[in-house]
């Protein structure tokens, strides 16, 4: 069995319940999941935030919807569809676990290392548009921070001024 068969979505042709079309495309995103699994390991391997898989990540998305959609079709009647509803959403909630984890690994990485991210220009690039907002919110203090500061210095001029 290869990397690519590990991570292998429902195929409408696998189907025994044929309550659609046959002539709907067959969900295939093996190339996508190899390669947001590989993102995902060097994602975790390297010290640096690395370039955002977005065009992946999105078409996983779009696939994860439409196989949801899948296994909510199947007949719950029939016993073969029941099994083949089990392994879809098996390998669905594989498929689920390494995008979130790819995501929480990139989310750390903001958190940990949120001034360099911010202010490094190369790094700032590597970041989806979900990411730079985070980041921007994540590094930004809190209003009480400035209250205090700005009670703290107005308290300092009082005194200086005496």
């Amino acid at each position: 069995m290869s990397d690519d068969d590990d991570f292998k979505f429902a195929d409408y042709n696998d189907r025994i319940s044929a309550s659609r079309e046959p002539d709907v495309e067959a969900i295939d995103p093996a190339g996508d999941v190899a390669h947001l699994t590989q993102a995902w390991v060097d994602e975790r391997a390297a010290p640096d935030l690395l370039q955002y898989q977005e065009q992946c990540i999105q078409r996983l998305l779009a696939k994860i919807e439409e196989q949801t959609l899948l296994i909510e079709e199947l007949d719950p009647r029939n016993d073969t569809s029941v099994i083949l509803s089990i392994l879809y959403q098996t390998e669905l909630e594989r498929v689920k676990f390494v995008l979130r984890s790819y995501l929480r690994t990139r989310i750390s990485k903001i958190e940990q290392f949120c001034a360099y991210v911010l202010n490094d220009g190369p790094t700032r690039k590597r970041l989806s548009k979900a990411e730079l907002h985070y980041a921007e919110k994540y590094g930004s203090p809190p209003l009480s921070i400035f209250c205090f500061f700005t009670s703290f210095l107005r308290s300092c001029l009082v005194f200086d001024g005496d």
